[in-house]
């Protein structure tokens, strides 16, 4: 014979609470909580990037030069998944500058007039510029690089630091400044 017997311990399932907490109701008081973003969004003309804030491991921002022809302004972002995001504004540089913006803005009047499509998109001449696990947008004016990098820092302050009170927050990038103007 078999004889099941019941304890304490055996009588409530782990899934449902007690009777008790059944019965008395949500708790009273009240609850505070601060929402913290999961994921960065940017939308960059007719394009949108999103990366969860938890798998960016470096973002930065650096501007150079291309074969004395342009120069780019540049936030590149990598990922966990080994893939890397670039956002960036090209500018003709020197003598061919005037030149080459017009010659641009003639092919530009072209495809948007054919296609309908904006101008400003990524340039690649492939193979030398696509790179696998790499995905690129380019924006109309160089503010915008600093503009998406501040927006992507605060919300990786955020979700980094989400269990301090935002006024610690600031506290928790160490920042030095060597040499003259970056930008």
């Amino acid at each position: 014979m078999l004889l099941a017997l019941n304890s304490p311990a055996q009588s409530e399932s782990p899934v449902q609470g007690s009777h008790t907490n059944v019965i008395d109701g949500p708790p009273t008081g009240n609850t505070r909580a601060e929402i913290v973003p999961l994921f960065w969004k940017a939308l960059i003309g007719g394009s949108i990037v999103s990366a969860p804030l938890g798998s960016i491991e470096y973002f930065g921002v650096q501007t150079y030069d291309v074969d004395g022809a342009a120069r780019v302004r540049e936030l590149t972002i990598t990922t966990k998944s080994q893939f890397m995001i670039r956002i960036y504004h090209m500018a003709p540089l020197g003598v061919l500058a005037e030149h080459a913006e017009n010659t641009i803005k003639a092919l530009g009047g072209i495809v948007e007039s054919a296609a309908g499509e904006e101008l400003n998109v990524p340039l690649k001449v492939f193979p030398s510029t696509t790179h696998a696990h790499m995905v690129e947008y380019r924006v109309a004016e160089k503010a915008d690089i600093d503009t998406l990098y501040q927006h992507l820092e605060t919300a990786m302050k955020d979700y980094h630091a989400r269990t301090l009170v935002p006024a610690q927050r600031e506290n928790t990038v160490r920042q030095v400044k060597v040499g003259g103007e970056q930008k």
